[in-house]
């Protein structure tokens, strides 16, 4: 009996594409990713990368399996988690633009595995992704608790070097930033992305 990447009507390509597209643009995963790694290094992030891939695609899941069913169909309870998830990601961007710059680069602990993970429930981009992803990609009429675990673990192996990606980047980049001048504009330029990020999920 042929597994579900092999059964046609599962459209493994496509939903590779859209977890790469999803994955690899800035949003705030990328952004905080970026930033913790630039200041603790590649090596220190590496359980906030896991957990971000691992609780993403388990938000993917959990969505396509129907928990994502309530939020789809109401306009109010989709503006709720829009405003909520806004509020708390622009504290998070005044906390990378407040951060202390010092001669070193400086900056609060990366998340924690299960912090990562925890993350992606107050990340709106992260629900609307997972509802689309579910709304796009499960196949009609077939069992949703088989393929929506599938969805989400393509999600999980895409995100990996996606957003480690951005990782490496800011690892890379961190020697740049010992001067005092540079770290400032550095924060403040992830902070407003991070902020360009909540506007625009607004404005959807």
């Amino acid at each position: 009996m042929p597994g579900p990447s092999a059964d046609p009507s599962f459209p493994l390509l496509p939903l590779l594409l859209f977890a790469f597209s999803a994955s690899a643009t800035p949003g705030p995963n990328n952004i905080m990713m970026l930033t913790a790694a630039a200041a603790h290094g590649l090596r220190r992030v590496l359980p906030q990368l896991v957990g971000v891939a691992v609780g993403f695609g388990l938000m993917v899941a959990l969505v396509a399996c129907g928990l994502g069913v309530p939020l789809a169909q109401s306009r109010m309870l989709q503006r709720v988690v829009q405003i909520g998830g806004a509020a708390w990601m622009a504290w998070l961007a005044w906390k990378i633009a407040s951060a202390p710059v010092t001669g070193e680069l400086r900056a609060a602990p990366p998340l924690s595995f299960l912090g990562a993970c925890a993350f992606q429930w107050v990340n709106p981009k992260g629900w609307f992704m997972a509802i689309a992803a579910t709304a796009t990609f499960l196949p009609p009429g077939r069992n949703a608790l088989l393929f929506g675990p599938l969805i989400g673990l393509v999600f999980t192996l895409v995100s990996i070097p996606c957003v480690g990606g951005w990782g490496l980047i800011g690892a890379s980049g961190a020697h740049l930033l010992r001067h005092p001048r540079r770290l400032r504009a550095f924060n403040v330029t992830m902070a407003l992305l991070l902020l360009g990020t909540v506007i625009a999920m607004l404005l959807e």
